[in-house]
């Protein structure tokens, strides 16, 4: 290709070589930024649903949290301690079973069933007495009629992309039963 002005024998061109590289450079910087968009993309989804399941997990703690603190007592314990029931201060039985396969904590009063936490991967229940061992803060186990703390831990995660990310780990606690037994 060349370019010639006002008829003079000296006329300016791009040979092969420079398209050719003008061409690389052009592919290269596209793929660039292409890589750049696509980590970005899924940077922002593993944000997002961090932020989400993240949220979903300190709802159903704070729910859990508040209801445990004002039962009355331990009722009973059933399916290798995955679900539990409790008298709530009206007299009336709450239940909360952790479903496996279904992957979600349910909480059962008056034959209502309200699901607290989906995409669950785990939960554990554990049972205490109120007063800790003898020189340690350790609390020690005991059985359902001795109750007074209870503690509980999750994991859950989701799939993005067909991966399983965003694990959360750790979401525990240890809740003081402030009512009296009250049989």
């Amino acid at each position: 290709m060349r370019f010639c002005t006002g008829g003079r024998p000296a006329c300016a061109g791009v040979t092969l070589v420079e398209l050719m590289i003008g061409v690389f450079l052009t592919a290269l910087a596209a793929t660039a930024l292409l890589i750049l968009s696509a980590s970005t993309g899924r940077s922002l989804a593993e944000m997002t649903n961090y932020v989400d399941l993240d949220h979903y997990n300190r709802v159903a703690l704070d729910k859990l949290t508040r209801e445990l603190r004002q039962v009355r007592y331990l009722v009973s314990v059933a399916n290798n301690k995955k679900s539990v029931t409790f008298s709530d201060k009206d007299g009336l039985d709450v239940t909360y079973t952790y479903s496996p396969p279904n992957k979600a904590l349910l909480r059962i009063k008056s034959g209502q069933t309200t699901t607290l936490l989906q995409q669950c991967d785990s939960f554990d229940f554990q049972f205490f007495h109120r007063t800790p061992l003898s020189n340690n803060f350790a609390l020690s186990s005991t059985s359902i009629t001795n109750c007074k703390v209870v503690s509980f831990s999750w994991q859950c995660s989701r799939s993005l992309l067909g991966r399983k990310v965003n694990t959360e780990q750790g979401q525990a606690a240890r809740i003081v039963i402030r009512n009296k037994k009250q049989i």
